[in-house]
């Protein structure tokens, strides 16, 4: 059984209270982690929405790392097991991004990697000199969620004019899950363009972590090589020093 050969890390997720859209509360994150768990998730990276037009740089970082740790200070005293967190971000692509003095605490863990939303709209030439500077600058992007980008963008878009930057790609489970979108991740399993998967979970409802599922079709599907490929990815992001 897969579960077993390798670490599994959910990329993409909302877990910490009241940062953003995600859980609201700290009985909710707990819940969502003790359900990462029971599928067999070994690390969790927390992707909070950091959009500029909202709140400075320095405003974000400081509520997220303050949400952080009265999570793990509740989780600590209340003698949890539970999926080790790991810190990060979701950015709102915007121009400037690259000239941020801060930019690293957007980054995941330790690593000089950062999760970036596009916008949603057709890709234009600021857009790709903006990922090209964050880039120049010595941090990767990582593209989040591939597949929200579809009615703006092809997948020619993708391998041919972002993936030469150096960029990566992280899919949602429930892409992956989709059955009218399974051509379109059929198209990027089989180009190896699908580097990072994460749940992009934001609570125990509408929005719920659902690693198990999209691991369990990736392997069946197009094999547990492929899937251990994507995993050690994201171990070898989180395990940067």
């Amino acid at each position: 059984m897969w579960k077993d050969k390798f670490e599994i890390t959910d990329f993409h997720t909302h877990i910490l209270p009241k940062t953003d859209d995600g859980s609201d509360s700290i009985s909710t994150s707990v819940q969502m982690l003790s359900h990462m768990l029971s599928q067999g998730v070994d690390k969790v990276v927390s992707t909070s929405h950091y959009y500029n037009f909202n709140e400075t740089l320095s405003s974000f970082l400081k509520r997220r790392d303050e949400s952080i740790y009265h999570l793990e200070r509740y989780i600590k005293e209340h003698d949890l097991f539970l999926p080790e967190i790991i810190c990060g971000a979701e950015v709102r692509l915007y121009p400037g991004l690259w000239q941020e003095q801060e930019l690293s605490g957007l980054c995941i863990g330790n690593s000089r990697k950062i999760l970036i939303e596009m916008p949603y709209d057709h890709w234009t030439p600021w857009m790709y000199n903006e990922i090209y500077s964050v880039a120049s600058k010595g941090y990767t992007p990582i593209m989040a969620h591939v597949e929200r980008y579809i009615d703006f963008v092809s997948p020619k878009d993708i391998t041919e004019n972002l993936l030469p930057l150096d960029v990566l790609v992280q899919c949602n489970t429930d892409f992956i899950l989709d059955r009218q979108k399974r051509k379109f991740v059929k198209k990027l399993m089989k180009s190896g363009c699908v580097h990072l998967l994460g749940s992009d979970c934001h609570n125990m409802t509408s929005r719920k972590p659902c690693m198990n599922e999209a691991c369990e079709y990736i392997a069946k599907k197009y094999g547990e090589q492929v899937l251990m490929q994507i995993m050690a990815n994201a171990s070898s992001i989180v395990g940067e020093n």
